[in-house]
């Protein structure tokens, strides 16, 4: 196959990685790609329209899109236009991720529990709506924030103050409506599953941590490392298992006619099992774990998505856990330090770890930083995480930052 991927950041670099690995492809080629552009073919475009025209030219078989933005604004409606199979959401779908709303009123007609929430898109309605919960609620932006659209309060009057905040603009559109949610403890787990329209193909989960550091109050991030599989008791395990049905037959009665993945974030709380968010592509960090330890041929999978024969796949990994631990540059998540030289990366290959580009920009005197979070540092295996954390000391950059604390 011919196989388009979109995006730039290390789930791409990661996602590049495994199909190059495959079987079934003939060639990769690239589009608003990152620091790793030399894995593929790159495709330059000025819109979704002129991107799906070219694909058609070139006789491409596959788009996977990798980030939440461009299926949100209708990628894939353009690709399925010119008869491209599209791994991902048609923007009708994507609103399960595009507006945390909609996602709502999906699981309420479903009977999908999430923690009890409210609307609020009049600021003058704030300070009466939060007096209503019993504990400091999560404000979330309706819309697209690039993972720092959810604050998760101490007290009522930072609530207050962020709902406050959003609704003023922080998000631009996205945060012209807010959720304010129950606040729920327990443990939180991310759920990869692909749907072919027929089928539901679910992945062991995975852990994610969102904090910037250990800190109560750090704040949240796109992910600063994840471990994967992680085990479930055999209780938290039918809970999860009760819900992936649900989930398959709510997308089934609402006919959801799209090829793609669903991520479910989720939260174990008090024996029952909540979703917390949808995610319409690959999570990062999760995937990158994901695919270093799947040994199944990915492109086998998302030929079986495009058959509708999902139910055929056989799901296989590797014995050992697999660690992912994120370098960030100081200020991310607000206003990060960029344009830093990255020294010392080579320092990988004797550990066996693998990198992959997120901001990073390419030069010809080398790379440097160009983002938030920076590099993804991946490895799984026995003494998989000391060899993370080798490399993680060994790699320098100015304002590197990280958490040491990525274990279960």
């Amino acid at each position: 196959m011919k196989v388009l991927l979109y995006g730039s950041g290390a789930r791409e670099h990661s996602l590049a990685k495994k199909i190059l690995e495959s079987a079934q492809l003939e060639k990769l080629y690239l589009a608003d790609t990152g620091a790793f552009f030399e894995l593929g073919e790159v495709i330059e475009f000025s819109d979704f329209k002129d991107l799906a025209q070219k694909a058609k030219k070139l006789a491409i078989d596959m788009l996977i899109v990798g980030p939440e933005e461009p299926l949100v604004r209708g990628i894939c409606d353009e690709f399925r236009k010119e008869g491209i199979f599209t791994l991902g959401a048609d923007s009708k779908w994507a609103k399960l991720e595009g507006s945390k709303i909609f996602a709502k009123e999906f699981m309420a007609n479903h009977g999908i529990n999430t923690p009890p929430y409210m609307v609020i898109e009049d600021k003058n309605k704030i300070d009466k709506a939060i007096g209503k919960f019993l504990n400091p609620p999560v404000i979330k932006a309706d819309g697209l924030a690039a993972g720092k659209g959810v604050f998760v309060s101490d007290n009522f009057d930072e609530a207050k103050a962020i709902a406050r905040d959003f609704l003023e603009g922080k998000f631009n559109d996205s945060s012209k409506k807010i959720i304010l949610e129950e606040r729920l403890f327990g443990r939180e787990i991310s759920v990869f599953s692909i749907w072919d329209g027929k089928n539901l193909l679910n992945f062991p989960p995975a852990i994610d941590f969102k904090k910037l550091n250990s800190s109560t109050d750090a704040p949240n991030t796109g992910g600063m490392g994840s471990i994967f599989p992680f085990v479930l008791e055999k209780q938290e395990q039918k809970l999860l298992d009760d819900y992936l049905e649900k989930l398959k037959k709510a997308l089934k009665e609402e006919e959801a006619d799209f090829c793609g993945v669903v991520y479910s974030g989720l939260m174990i709380s008090c024996t029952k099992l909540y979703v917390l968010e949808y995610n319409m592509r690959f999570g990062d960090p999760e995937v990158q774990s994901v695919m270093s330890s799947c040994k199944n041929d990915i492109l086998e999978i998302f030929s079986k998505a495009k058959e509708k024969k999902l139910d055929e796949i056989e799901l296989k990994f590797a014995d050992a856990p697999s660690y992912c631990v994120v370098l960030a540059s100081c200020g991310y998540p607000f206003n990060p330090l960029k344009g830093k030289k990255i020294k010392n990366l080579d320092s990988a290959k004797k550990y066996g770890v693998e990198v992959f580009f997120a901001g990073v920009k390419k030069t010809d005197d080398g790379f440097y930083t160009n983002g938030g979070r920076v590099l993804s540092l991946v490895k799984n295996g026995c003494g998989a995480l000391d060899d993370i954390y080798r490399v993680a000391d060994e790699i320098k950059f100015e304002g590197k930052i990280f958490r040491e604390d990525i274990r279960i």
